[in-house]
């Protein structure tokens, strides 16, 4: 099952609740796709 979640914070990219998987981050009221997440913890 796909479902959209909603669009990164950053990009907008469309992240989707995958099988019951977040195919991205929330953290902090934020959604973020993995690689904008990853981006923003290397800084």
């Amino acid at each position: 099952m796909r479902e959209l979640v909603g669009n990164c914070d950053h990009c907008h990219k469309e992240i989707y609740c995958l099988d019951g998987f977040l195919n991205g981050v929330k953290e902090n009221g934020k959604l973020l796709c993995f690689e904008c997440d990853e981006k923003e913890h290397s800084e």
